[in-house]
């Protein structure tokens, strides 16, 4: 079927010049309607075909506004997400009580997210599942009865990892922050109307780079750190991040870095400016630490707290001491590293999985004719753990960063007299986000 011209000559003719520029970009994004989905992050629908799920069913478009200081923008903008309920209906559906947003990794999958949640989540949780896209759709693109005047949010860096600003189109309008703090608005608001009347609670919960976002998001975040209460309560999940955020300058002394998977019982007790801080220039930088004078353009959720350290310092405490609604998942299998010269990795299919051939694997080496997989399951090619600098002082493999991150937390606690501390526990497996949203702590912390 041949699309209508989206730019007809004559409509062009009775514009004046701004308006005709602003047409004709809205224009070229209608163009491309028709070929747009899938984008390729969500072209794998393994999942929801197995599950039986048409996840394009599922697409919401989120009304975003622009955030304190951004920009305002000729374009309205939303952000695109899947949700297992039509957020904006009025038909009261009494028996959600519970919602959970599942934050996807690195390799942008929502609709994989959206749909293994789908198939497992208890009927009275309602699943949302945003995209952080590295393709901008129009409201036409998104939703069938969508507007093709609007725009959605994209990032065309990994800066959505870490509260970046959305990419340009329009310009300096939002970010990853702002995005979760929308959602979880729109879920209060939906409460307070009438549409989910018995909603008790909304979870963030991420794996992996969905960790990070999600851990960073509720040190900083009023709705994640508890500074600011609605009507539903605010809980955090993550698991198995390739880094956490610290508060201070100090890191995990050299005796709780060992090259080698020091397993589930490790505990760091010691806490030091680390050895080689002066050529590791940025470990102490946003993402890795709160340092943010070189913060650059790119951050506005974290512009209010460059520019003042008391409300870096309040946020931090009030973090700290939320622990009720502050929790830890890590995978006991999550112990590879075959990109750093010395790491032992454990001989066996935990490191060494059949069926894969992982790359980069400088140092990993093979058994068996194996390459070294430090992200398996979730991918059986690539290794994505980090291991620049700034990482490593945090541990050498991703469940010892977890576990130095818990006990630099509790110290951190005990500092400033917080009768409080994060409560952490595992699932038995390696990289893999449906093992830990299978997990008996999962469906206890999220689900009940």
């Amino acid at each position: 079927k041949k699309p209508t011209d989206p730019c007809p000559p004559n409509m062009q003719k009775q514009m004046t010049k701004p308006t005709l520029v602003l047409f004709l970009l809205l224009c070229a994004v209608g163009a491309a309607t028709t070929d747009w989905w899938p984008p390729e992050e969500l072209s794998d629908d393994t999942s929801c075909v197995e599950n039986g799920i048409e996840a394009v069913d599922y697409r919401y478009a989120l009304a975003m506004s622009p955030c304190g200081l951004c920009e305002e923008s000729d374009v309205e903008v939303f952000h695109p997400l899947f949700a297992s309920k039509y957020l904006d209906s009025e038909d009261p559906e009494e028996n959600i009580t519970l919602a959970t947003v599942f934050i996807h990794g690195l390799a942008g999958d929502a609709n994989t997210y959206f749909c293994d949640a789908m198939a497992s989540a208890p009927s009275n949780v309602l699943v949302v599942a945003p995209w952080f896209g590295d393709d901008q759709a129009s409201g036409a693109d998104w939703e069938e009865k969508g507007d093709s005047s609007t725009l959605s949010t994209y990032w065309n860096t990994q800066g959505w990892v870490s509260g970046g600003d959305a990419s340009p189109s329009p310009s300096r309008f939002t970010t990853s922050f702002d995005v979760l703090d929308t959602i979880i608005r729109k879920l209060a608001s939906a409460k307070a109307t009438g549409r989910f009347p018995n909603l008790e609670r909304v979870t963030v919960t991420g794996f992996s780079a969905g960790a990070q976002l999600a851990s960073r998001w509720s040190v900083f975040s009023a709705l994640g750190n508890g500074g600011e209460e609605l009507e539903i309560g605010v809980r955090t999940v993550v698991a198995d991040g390739s880094s956490y955020l610290y508060f201070d300058e100090t890191r995990p002394s050299s005796t709780c870095l060992d090259l080698f998977d020091t397993g589930v019982e490790h505990v760091c007790d010691e806490f030091s400016l680390p050895e080689d801080a002066d050529t590791c220039m940025g470990y102490n930088s946003w993402k890795f630490g709160v340092n943010f004078t070189d913060l650059g353009s790119s951050y506005m959720y974290l512009d209010p707290f460059a520019a003042d350290s008391t409300l870096v310092d309040e946020a931090i405490t009030l973090y700290l001491n939320n622990s009720d609604n502050i929790k830890f998942i890590f995978g006991n299998e999550d112990v590879c590293n075959c990109n750093t010269e010395g790491y032992t990795n454990t001989n066996s299919e935990v490191c060494y999985p059949s069926g894969t051939s992982c790359s980069p694997n400088d140092f990993g080496g093979e058994l068996d004719g194996i390459q070294c997989c430090d992200t398996y399951p979730d991918t059986g090619s690539s290794n994505a753990l980090a291991t620049g600098c700034e990482s490593m002082m945090q541990g050498t493999n991703r469940l010892q960063r977890g576990l130095n991150y818990m006990s630099y937390t509790k110290a951190m606690q005990a500092k400033l007299n917080l009768e409080s501390s994060f409560e952490f526990g595992f699932f038995d497996g390696g990289h893999s986000d449906q093992d830990f949203f299978a997990s008996e702590l999962f469906q206890k912390w999220v689900y009940s």
